[in-house]
């Protein structure tokens, strides 16, 4: 490339989880679905009753309220909670820019136990680490897709296939 590009590199592991890794996996990703589905009731209602926008500043700002007041989500880094507002944000963000280009909007939807099947993180060593040292297993996952075979976990060792 002519000017001075930066590139970003991205590596996939499949990884194979303990039971009790999976189970927390699962948490993770309803904790997360669970909020950003809140988040977008409280959008959505604010918007109704009030006619108030709410922003994505004062959703972030409920993640500790949310954690203290959930038990399921005291076990939750804080970053997937921000990462699922930042998703929702997103969401909008798409909505109102279809609206006023005249496409079909698509306002954001609640989002199932079968729609929600991916958490994110927001950084590399903060809150999960894969592998060991090797320049071969270190990399930076950016969205942990859950499913029986591929998963990432937070804690503990896990196998990962080459």
């Amino acid at each position: 490339m002519a000017n001075s590009s930066s590139f970003l590199r991205t590596y996939k592991y499949r990884l194979y989880p303990t039971r009790a890794q999976q189970q927390r996996l699962e948490q993770t990703l309803d904790c997360a679905r669970n909020f950003y589905n809140m988040c977008l009731a409280e959008r959505k209602w604010a918007w109704k009753l009030e006619r108030r926008s709410v922003t994505k500043t004062e959703q972030l700002r409920q993640v500790k309220h949310y954690k203290r007041t959930f038990p399921q989500a005291r076990d939750v880094h804080s970053h997937v909670l921000q990462v699922a507002v930042a998703d929702l944000d997103k969401a909008f963000q798409a909505f109102f820019r279809r609206v006023k280009a005249g496409e079909k909007p698509g306002y954001p939807r609640f989002k199932g136990k079968g729609w929600y099947d991916s958490f994110g993180l927001k950084e590399y060593g903060n809150g999960f680490s894969i592998g060991d040292d090797s320049p071969r297993s270190s990399g930076k996952l950016l969205r942990a897709r859950t499913s029986q075979r591929s998963t990432f976990c937070p804690e503990g060792p896990v196998r990962a296939s080459k």
